[in-house]
């Protein structure tokens, strides 16, 4: 390992490059300490020098300031470090995730010793050992548990970052197996994709509104907004509209439209039917495709 001098002035650069205002005081092998007094020893600063001195994302010197006044904490950060993770594995193995879909093989298999960690995988002693240096009281999270006031300050973090449109969550429809697209642009379902592709100026996913079920204050993400016609939409079969969870939305969608003076519309299958006609199937994945073909033979027969 480098002379903890040069360990110090190293980050402390870095930290000068992301223009964080904290900096590392003292750098010895027992202890680190913060220009706000704050201090880290035994294992809490074996972590602290892991993420400044191994991890490959710069995160932590980007919020550093952020993270060592507590406004934001570690396990915010490493949310933030798993969106980014999971949007990463997606780009590099989503064929192979996709082809091993519902066959009963996880997709990861044959891969894990290709990880690298830390520059290199480690041996199979090397996980066995930290395993078994991890279990019981050598966890870190032994005997500690988040109070209501952390869990608070976490839902209330995502939420802004929904709120404000710095993230999105995954789509929890369990019905959609695949990645539905037009045009190669993502979607949450085939009937969002096929709105779209009859009204491509409508912004998808753009408007957040807050809203509130059994007594809790929650981020509604508005399927489409259509600045220039006034309109919002919300893309949903009609079999859903019922129940309490989209009742408290469509209430809050319904009193912000009016206060914006822009016009609700529930596009349901009946309506994208009646107003989507014609649509170009040849610009959808051949499964949302076949899907929709199904949805306009349907309603002839009806």
């Amino acid at each position: 390992m480098k002379p903890y001098s040069e360990i110090k002035e190293r980050i402390n650069d870095k930290l000068d490059d992301y223009n964080q205002t904290l900096r590392i005081d003292v750098c010895t092998r027992k202890n680190w300490s913060v220009t706000n007094g704050r201090t880290f020893t035994g294992v809490e600063l074996q972590k602290f020098r892991r993420r400044l001195i191994y991890s490959k994302t710069s995160i932590w010197y980007e919020l550093f300031d952020q993270w060592m006044t507590d406004t934001i904490s570690e396990s915010d950060i490493m949310k933030i470090l798993s969106i980014k993770r999971g949007q990463r594995c997606q780009e590099i193995h989503k064929d192979h995730i996709r082809n091993n879909l519902n066959t009963g093989q996880p997709w990861i298999k044959g891969k894990k010793n290709n990880i690298d960690y830390r520059r290199r995988p480690l041996t199979s002693e090397q996980c066995l050992a930290m395993s078994k240096q991890r279990r019981g009281k050598g966890n870190p999270m032994y005997g500690k548990k988040h109070s209501d006031e952390t869990k608070l300050k976490h839902s209330l973090f995502i939420k802004t970052l929904i709120q404000d449109g710095k993230f999105t969550p995954n789509s929890n429809n369990r019905q959609t197996h695949y990645d539905v697209t037009f045009n190669g642009v993502k979607y949450r379902s085939s009937w969002e994709a096929l709105y779209h592709s009859y009204n491509p100026q409508a912004k998808y996913e753009e408007l957040r509104i807050s809203y509130t079920h059994n007594n809790q204050e929650k981020v509604y993400i508005v399927d489409f907004v259509d600045h220039q016609n006034k309109l919002v939409v919300e893309v949903k079969p009609r079999e859903m509209v019922k129940d309490t969870l989209f009742q408290a939305k469509w209430k809050s969608l319904v009193d912000w439209a009016q206060h914006k003076g822009y016009t609700v519309l529930l596009a349901d299958q009946y309506w994208l039917v009646n107003n989507v006609l014609n649509p170009d199937l040849s610009k959808f994945d051949d499964i949302t495709a076949r899907k929709l073909r199904t949805l306009y033979e349907a309603s002839k027969e009806n």
